[in-house]
């Protein structure tokens, strides 16, 4: 897993992407996750979201598996 401090506008633009990719986004207590066709969370074999983005202070916290962005 990988966690960043991401500006809203590249947050904002890779969500866009993610869902041009196929990908169910949405946002859930003020956190945009991946879902499948049930709005379970998609994880990792270790039991990790795929993808979390946060609020923060100054952006977006945003934790991701490296393979999902590659």
């Amino acid at each position: 897993m990988t966690t960043r401090m991401w500006t809203k506008p590249e947050t904002q633009s890779t969500i866009k992407q993610l869902r041009q990719a196929g990908y169910k986004v949405i946002k859930r207590n003020d956190m945009y996750t991946i879902v499948d066709d049930n709005d379970d969370v998609w994880k990792d074999d270790k039991g990790r979201e795929l993808f979390v983005a946060m609020t923060g202070t100054q952006g977006y916290l945003v934790r991701f598996s490296p393979e999902l962005m590659s």
